[in-house]
C-alpha cells in the first residue's frame, strides 16, 4: 500500500477488514501506486488509489472533493454478482476509463478501478462536511449539500455495497475465505425533550398553551382538553399527561423483543429548546429507575449548544451518571444523540469521545431519511483534523420519525406550511399520530 496518509489508510483498512468483514489484515508500505491485496500467494487484487493520492496541500480543500457528475459503473455487464441495492454503482473516487469498465480480470489477478478504501473513508469520516461551508439556520450540514443527495444515492448504504464488491472479488481469487456473519437488528431510540407536559408547568404556561390552541390551532376543544389534563396531572394523575408515554413505548418495544434507548437532557444551554425538566426531581429519578428496571437503556441527549463545547458536554454526562447512580443504575455502555441533530465534524465526535461515551447516534439529516454515513453498520470514528482513530463508535441514525411524519403530514395537507429547514413541526397534536404509529406494531 502506498505510504501517503498512513493513519487514514490504517483506519479504513481496519474498519473494512476487521469491523465489517471480520478478517485480520496486515498493512505494508510499498512503492506501488495502487492498493494491492494478497494472501501470501501469487494472486493479487489491485484496487485504484485516488483519494489518498491527493497532494497534502489540497487535503480537505474543495479541489479534493469528487468530480461531479459521478461516473456510474454498471456491474450487470460483469461476472460479479455481489449483494447490491442496484447494479449501477456510483464511483465516488476511482479511475476514469472511457469505457466505464472498472474491472479487469485475468486468471490470477483482478484490477478494480473503484477506489473502495478512499470512497469509504470519504463517507464514514464525513470528509465533505469539513470542506463544504453550507449550513442551515441551526448550523447543521444540510442533506442538499451532500454528495449522496446530489448524486441520488442517499437511500443506499453505498459503503456496504463497496464492501460487497470487494468481498466478491476476493472470493474469486481465494474461494476458501470466510467472513463475519452480520444479522439484522433494530435499534429504537427516543429523545426525551419533554417527559411531562404539565408536571413542571404552572398556570402561566397553561394559559399560553390554551391561547395557542385557540389562535394557532383554532380549536376550543383542544384548549379544554389542555385544561382538563393539566388539572388531572396536578392532582397526581400522571397518566393524564399527554407526553407521559414511557410505559406505552416500553410495552410495544418489549412485545417486539426490542430494547428502547431513552436519551435525557441533563442541562439546559438554550431555553426553551432544551425543555424545562431537572433530573434531580423525584419524578425524573423514578422514571430513570423504571426504565432501567424494565431492562431498557438510558443515554445522553446533549443540549442545544453542546455540539462544539466539550466542557458543557462533560458537565451533562456527569449530571446524568450522577442521577443514575443515586437510583442504583449501573450501565456499562453510554450512548446518546445531539439535541436537534446539531453537529460539527469532527469536533462533536472528539467531544463525545473525550467524555467517555461509547457510541453516538446523531448522524442522519434532519430533513431527509437515509444513509448520511453511507453505511448501516456501526463503526469506530476518525478525527480528520488530528488523523486519529477514536474509541467512540457511530451508530448511524437511518430513519427519524419526525422527518417521516412531517413530510407525510405536509403531503396530506395536515401541515399547512413546510418548515423542513429549521426542523420545526407546526404546533399540532402529534401524540395521537405517534400512538397510531406505535399501535400498528402491537
Amino acid at each position: 500500500m502506498p505510504d501517503s496518509y498512513w493513519a487514514e489508510r490504517t483506519y479504513i483498512v481496519r474498519v473494512i477488514f476487521e469491523e465489517f468483514l471480520g478478517i485480520p489484515a496486515h498493512i505494508q508500505k510499498t512503492s506501488h501506486s495502487d492498493v494491492i491485496i494478497t494472501a501470501g500467494d501469487h494472486r493479487k487484487l489491485v484496487i485504484a488509489d485516488t483519494l489518498f493520492s491527493t497532494p497534502k496541500l489540497l487535503w480537505l480543500e474543495p479541489t479534493s472533493l469528487p468530480m461531479q457528475p459521478l461516473k456510474v459503473w454498471d456491474l450487470s455487464t460483469t461476472n460479479l454478482h455481489p449483494q447490491l441495492v442496484h447494479t449501477d454503482i456510483p464511483i465516488i473516487f476511482g479511475d476514469d476509463p472511457h469505457t466505464l469498465n472498472f474491472l479487469h480480470q485475468s486468471k490470477d489477478q483482478i484490477h478494480i478501478g473503484l477506489d473502495i478504501f478512499g470512497s469509504a473513508f470519504f463517507m464514514l469520516t464525513r470528509y465533505e462536511e469539513v470542506v463544504k461551508t453550507e449550513r442551515d439556520s441551526l448550523d447543521r450540514f444540510p442533506a442538499s449539500a451532500s454528495l449522496a443527495y446530489q448524486e441520488n444515492f442517499l437511500m443506499r448504504p453505498i459503503v456496504n455495497e463497496y464492501v460487497e464488491i470487494l468481498w466478491t472479488c476476493m472470493l474469486l481469487l481465494w474461494p476458501r475465505l470466510s467472513r463475519r456473519q452480520h444479522y439484522f437488528q433494530t435499534y429504537v431510540s427516543h429523545d426525551v425533550d419533554e417527559p411531562f407536559r404539565y408536571v413542571f408547568s404552572g398556570p402561566k404556561r397553561l394559559f399560553r398553551r390554551c391561547i395557542g390552541d385557540v389562535v394557532r390551532r383554532k380549536s376550543l376543544m383542544a384548549a379544554a382538553r389542555s385544561v382538563e389534563s393539566w388539572l388531572e396531572v396536578k392532582q397526581g394523575n400522571l397518566i393524564a399527561d399527554p407526553c407521559n408515554t414511557f410505559d406505552f413505548i416500553m410495552h410495544i418495544s418489549e412485545k417486539q423483543g426490542l430494547q428502547s434507548a431513552f436519551y435525557f437532557i441533563a442541562d439546559h444551554t438554550c431555553y426553551p429548546i432544551d425543555g424545562d425538566y431537572d433530573l434531580s426531581h423525584p419524578l425524573m429519578r423514578a422514571l430513570l429507575s423504571k426504565i432501567y428496571q424494565r431492562d431498557h437503556e438510558i443515554g445522553l441527549h446533549s443540549s442545544f449548544n453542546t455540539y462544539k463545547d466539550k466542557v458543557q458536554t462533560q458537565k451533562e454526562i456527569d449530571i446524568l451518571k450522577s442521577a443514575c447512580l443515586e437510583v442504583d443504575i449501573c450501565q456499562q455502555d453510554w450512548g446518546g444523540r445531539q439535541h436537534c441533530l446539531r453537529w460539527e465534524t469532527p469536533t462533536t465526535w472528539q467531544n463525545l469521545n473525550d467524555v467517555g461515551l461509547t457510541y453516538d447516534t446523531t448522524l442522519c439529516f434532519s430533513e431527509h431519511v437515509g444513509f448520511r454515513c453511507g453505511t448501516c453498520f456501526e463503526y469506530p470514528v476518525f478525527n480528520l483534523l488530528t488523523s486519529e482513530c477514536l474509541g467512540l463508535y457511530e451508530r448511524p441514525l437511518i430513519v427519524m420519525d419526525a422527518t417521516v411524519l412531517e413530510k407525510k403530514l405536509y403531503e396530506s395537507g395536515y401541515i399547512k406550511r413546510r418548515s423542513f429547514q429549521d426542523n420545526q413541526i407546526n404546533e399540532i397534536s402529534l401524540s395521537a399520530v405517534f400512538r397510531q404509529l406505535y399501535s400498528s406494531l402491537a
